[in-house]
């Protein structure tokens, strides 16, 4: 009998011993519940107190959807309104347009997520409307080198854009190596330099006041990765420092405004294309042969694009883990005289 009254003490304490530990435990906060914008393409939305979202149109899957370059937020202060990325001219001139519609003040900076025609090369429609052009110094070496070559290519040809034949290419005014702040007491921005990810020049826009991040390319909403500038390990790391920023609101470069859930899925394409292309190379597979037999349901899902249809970034990554890649030169290029990526940085 005492055996059994023992025994049922001990059991009695080890509940209440579970139940005060449990309580003692930290417990995981529950994700913050976000409203996203419901939004078409070329809709303009306040997303935050005096921060506006323009949503621009883009295709993985529908060919008929018009190419209407990055999408645009812009940030309005005190004195003056901050632009993120300059999309092309054309655009560029649409969005300064529906800027007018929701303030009377002047765009005094215009921050290029980084060097690619769909971000910068409107640079030279915010500098006639009287902005600085803010970029990291990778982006605007970058810029600099690829810059003149691209845009005089695409002039060129027969059928290339008019708004490049009708403007002139731009470069960054103010470069900054990690982080550069503008905060007038009401707004405040932090454009901040993570590391290599879709280019070796990629920085992001971060509102700590409105938990807002705006990630250009280094993270977009759907299967729009071009990686032939990308560092794939290093672009999970970069997203990675993009998570442990306190971000409710994520706003792509490409693709719908979403929460901070997207740069979980990013960070999770990349990892578990590495994890696959590794695997096809072990068992000797080529690069097309790895991406025919790629399953990862769960990219479908959120892209409406099945991963295997990404032939080019399986190679990318294939290239990178074969070693066939110096990622110091990507996105790089040669200029008469000699000029390298080394010589800019005064090295």
């Amino acid at each position: 009998m005492l055996k059994k009254v023992l025994a049922g003490a001990m059991a009695f304490a080890a509940v209440v011993l579970a139940v005060v530990f449990a309580e003692d435990k930290p417990k995981t906060p529950e994700p913050e519940k976000v409203e996203l914008p419901v939004m078409k393409f070329d809709d303009v939305k306040e997303i935050a107190p005096g921060v506006f979202f323009r949503y621009s149109s883009i295709s993985a899957t529908d060919k008929t959807v018009p190419f209407g370059g990055s999408n645009n937020i812009w940030i309005v202060f005190k004195e003056y309104v901050v632009v993120i990325d300059a999309n092309f001219p054309k655009e560029a001139g649409d969005v300064l347009e529906a800027i007018k519609k929701t303030t009377k003040l002047p765009v005094k900076y215009v921050f290029d997520t980084h060097h690619h025609g769909d971000h910068a090369w409107g640079n030279s429609v915010w500098a006639k409307a009287g902005a600085k052009v803010i970029g990291s110094t990778n982006c605007a070496r970058l810029l600099k080198l690829n810059g003149p070559d691209e845009w005089k290519k695409e002039q060129d040809k027969k059928d290339g854009r008019k708004d490049i034949k009708e403007n002139e290419l731009k470069q960054v005014d103010e470069s900054f190596d990690e982080k550069l702040v503008l905060d007038d007491g009401t707004q405040r921005v932090e454009f901040l330099f993570l590391g290599h990810a879709h280019t070796p020049g990629d920085a992001v826009a971060y509102l700590p006041k409105h938990k807002i991040l705006c990630t250009g390319d280094a993270c977009v909403n759907g299967s729009f990765n071009f990686m032939g500038h990308s560092n794939s390990a290093s672009w999970i790391k970069v997203m990675v420092k993009a998570e442990k920023l306190d971000v409710k609101l994520v706003c792509p470069g490409h693709g719908k405004v979403a929460g901070k859930d997207l740069l979980g899925l990013q960070r999770r394409y990349f990892a578990d294309l590495r994890k696959d292309v590794q695997k096809g190379i072990d068992d000797k597979k080529k690069p097309d042969e790895i991406a025919a037999g790629l399953e990862m349901n769960w990219y479908q899902e959120w892209t409406g694009k099945a991963a295997k249809e990404n032939g080019d970034n399986v190679k990318h990554i294939y290239e990178e883990l074969t070693g066939k890649i110096d990622h110091s030169k990507l996105g790089f290029r040669d200029v008469p005289g000699g000029l390298t990526p080394t010589a800019l940085k005064g090295e």
